[in-house]
């Protein structure tokens, strides 16, 4: 008896036609928290092909190094450093190693994250807390600090923050994580605001969401896959390509005037969701 013909859905099927744009981002410096793996690396690949040089900073150490050496055949300039955004004392070592390896900074994406599961009224004080320190105080310290350095190296700057739809939207058993990246969302607003007047610009990044390893095994599931895809006017999730494509933009010398914006990202989940039906 044969095999049955592996599923394989649609984001897995649709190929991304996407192009970089060579030397947009040359002669920049950017630090991505979450590097190592997903949407950061994507980030991190699309940066270093479009020219900047990128310092790839992430908790884990190891696939940070990979993803660092990965960009080299891009011809960037590249270096990997441990950083858990809940230390601030880490998050201001990523800034002077951006300065002291490149001589400074220009551009910060805000993607270290996590995401605990659970109702609001089931949700645990630790799991809260968690939550809170990584995916939201986290990018605070990011943010204050990269911006006060932006701000005194007088040559402008960018921040870029990935939300979610999330930041818009409750999602069911994602409490803690929604209240975390809507507060994310009123940090770039509030970022745009205080930083506009110093060149540098601060916007969020709303993705539906990708494949990667953080979701990987639960996605692998047919049945979970397919549901979630039908509920995507789309009919698909994005591919962490496109993601990158869109932060590349939003980094860039074209979106100089962009601040304070919400990007989504999303298929037509969130217009979907909002439509009067």
């Amino acid at each position: 008896m044969s095999e049955a013909t592996p599923y394989i859905s649609k984001t897995e099927r649709f190929r991304p036609k996407i192009t970089p744009t060579p030397d947009r981002l040359r002669g920049k410096v950017a630090a991505i928290t979450g590097g190592a793996r997903g949407i950061g690396r994507a980030i991190a690949l699309r940066f270093a092909q479009e020219g900047a040089n990128v310092l790839v900073t992430d908790k884990d150490l190891e696939p940070a190094r990979e993803t660092a050496a990965a960009l080299e055949q891009f011809g960037a300039a590249s270096k990997a450093l441990r950083v858990d955004v809940t230390d601030r004392e880490q998050v201001d070592e990523m800034i002077r190693t951006a300065a002291s390896n490149f001589g400074g900074l220009d551009i910060l994406v805000n993607n270290a994250g996590i995401i605990v599961f659970g109702s609001l009224m089931e949700c645990a004080r630790e799991d809260w807390d968690r939550m809170m320190a990584v995916d939201l105080t986290g990018a605070f310290q990011c943010t204050q600090a990269a911006g006060r350095f932006m701000a005194e190296q007088g040559r402008g700057g960018r921040l870029l923050h990935i939300g979610s739809t999330a930041s818009l939207l409750p999602t069911a058993q994602q409490a803690a994580y929604c209240v975390a990246k809507a507060g994310l969302l009123m940090l770039s607003r509030t970022a745009a605001m205080e930083l506009v007047r110093f060149g540098i610009t601060s916007n969020l990044i709303c993705p539906e969401g990708a494949v990667t390893d953080i979701n990987r095994n639960l996605l692998s599931d047919p049945a979970v896959m397919s549901a979630l895809e039908s509920r995507i006017p789309a009919g698909r999730m994005a591919r962490v390509e496109e993601i990158a494509a869109l932060a590349a933009f939003v980094a860039s010398d074209e979106a100089a005037y962009m601040t304070g914006a919400e990007l989504v990202h999303d298929g037509g989940a969130v217009i979907s969701a909002l439509w009067w039906r």
